[in-house]
């Protein structure tokens, strides 16, 4: 098992490894369409966006990625795989990457199914749940300024 930066290779799996979640925040077509598989390849390829996969036995069952310099886009753990630590495993290595940074806080808008995992990781809800763009999300925020891991 590895946490490896996601490539173009990957982007069939990670879709197929987010599709069972999408009904979980996305609440139209344009939400939906938020997670294609070209949606995804322009995540992977653009260079203000750092995406890895957790990878056991060629077989992707984990995605992180965030956008420069702190903000969480994409955190997904296959479902047969979850509870297992992999979600915990890869937000270190990612909470890891951007303590590095000058960056003071961590974003994410998290889906209201996940609000709890997030809260277990330190993050705080920012606001009251959001529809837009067709997700539905709660806004929520880490504080880095004490470069403490959880």
């Amino acid at each position: 098992m590895k946490i490896r930066i996601a490539t173009c290779e990957d982007v069939n799996q990670i879709t197929a490894l987010i599709i069972p979640f999408i009904d979980e925040f996305a609440v139209d077509n344009n939400g939906r369409q938020l997670f294609s598989a070209e949606i995804i390849q322009r995540l992977v390829e653009n260079s203000e966006v750092n995406y890895f996969v957790y990878e056991n036995s060629h077989k992707i069952i984990g995605v992180i990625a965030y956008k420069k310099p702190a903000h969480l886009v994409h955190f997904f753990i296959s479902k047969a795989y979850q509870g297992q630590g992999i979600g915990r495993t890869m937000w270190n290595f990612i909470l890891d990457k951007v303590q590095q940074t000058e960056a003071l806080v961590f974003t994410v808008n998290s889906s209201c199914n996940a609000q709890m995992v997030y809260e277990k990781f330190g993050f705080i809800v920012q606001g009251q749940t959001i529809e837009n763009h067709g997700l539905r999300y709660v806004p929520m925020s880490f504080d880095l300024s004490s470069k403490s891991l959880n």
